[in-house]
């Protein structure tokens, strides 16, 4: 329960704070460009695959973390 109560914090920091929300941004355009260049997927100006993944990726990896350290430490 803790755990899905740090994702979904996590992720509401990331979908309503725009600093954040444009940090994430600039990083799914980074994994695009990465995908384009090894050929893994082609990212055009209207499809990004790698958005989804990160957008909700990048709150569940935060949120392991929060999890791990907040077990360890109690």
């Amino acid at each position: 329960m803790l755990f899905v109560l740090l994702y979904l914090v996590c992720l509401a920091v990331v979908l309503l704070v725009r600093p954040v929300w444009d940090m994430i941004e600039q990083l799914s355009y980074r994994i695009d460009d990465v995908l384009n260049a090894t050929g893994l997927a082609m990212a055009d100006g209207e499809y990004d695959p790698a958005g989804l993944w990160v957008i909700l990726g990048v709150p569940l990896i935060v949120a392991a973390v929060l999890f791990f350290l907040i077990r360890r430490f109690r």
